[in-house]
């Protein structure tokens, strides 16, 4: 199947980075291996969430992708990865953007689904999911999408008022079901990488939960019911653009 759009369609992958420097590594090998002619398609924005050990800078390697963006954000704040994909979405240089963790990899057949398949600009799209390394089949993720930027705008973006705190993705959720015409989950799959696979895939530097998480959580979501007019506060936090 064709895009609708007259162009070809490109896309910007947007990637949270907090000390995963083996990670990123990963990453870039896997957009390398890419065909030259969709790699010429695919953006990518890596936001480095002020990471303390192993800034991503002196990891980004030539890949060959269409444009690589690195910024930095300037305070760091746990589980800040909901400011760093709203800045991602604000500056994407593409209409279509795809929304994951660093430990997630874009393989190249789901690469192509999302350049030459049929998407609807309405459709909010998510992916199954298979567990590296022997990409055994594995429930789909939560918190990767590929949608427009102007889907994702009539949406909100994430609040980050809920920068801080563990456990707030079902916000954006439940907000995304209510505002697409349709939520669709693609047979095409992303690939999660464990720790026991690449030990810094994922962050070990915080406790996973913890005990006040929750109850802040639910204080934000009451006391935004009296704000009139509420709207997702959005792009909160000082950052610097690294690359180019």
């Amino acid at each position: 199947m064709k895009p609708t759009d007259q162009a070809p369609r490109s896309i910007t992958l947007v990637l949270p980075y907090y000390d995963n420097p083996g990670m990123l590594r990963r990453q870039q090998e896997t957009w390398a291996a890419f065909p030259p002619g969709l790699r010429a398609r695919l953006h990518v924005i890596v936001v480095d969430d002020c990471s303390p050990r192993s800034p991503a800078l002196p990891h980004v390697v030539p890949t060959g992708v269409a444009s690589f963006t690195l910024y930095r954000t300037g305070k760091d704040v746990r589980w800040n990865w909901i400011f760093c994909r709203n800045l991602g979405v604000a500056l994407a240089p593409t209409p279509w953007v795809l929304l994951t963790d660093i430990d997630h990899l874009l393989p190249v057949e789901t690469l192509r689904r999302l350049l030459d398949g049929d998407l609807k600009p309405d459709v909010a799209y998510r992916f199954s999911r298979v567990d590296a390394p022997d990409l055994t089949p594995y429930k789909p993720h939560p918190n990767t999408w590929c949608l427009t930027r102007a889907l994702f705008d009539r949406v909100g973006g994430y609040d980050e008022r809920f920068s801080g705190f563990y456990g707030s993705d079902g916000d954006f959720r439940r907000r995304i079901q209510d505002t697409a015409r349709k939520v669709a989950i693609l047979p095409e799959v992303m690939i999660r990488v464990p720790r026991g696979v690449i030990p810094d895939a994922s962050t070990t530097t915080y406790t996973r939960k913890e005990k006040y998480d929750k109850r802040a959580v639910h204080r934000i979501l009451a006391e935004r019911e009296h704000v009139v007019r509420w709207r997702p506060l959005r792009l909160s936090f000082p950052y610097a653009r690294l690359l180019p």
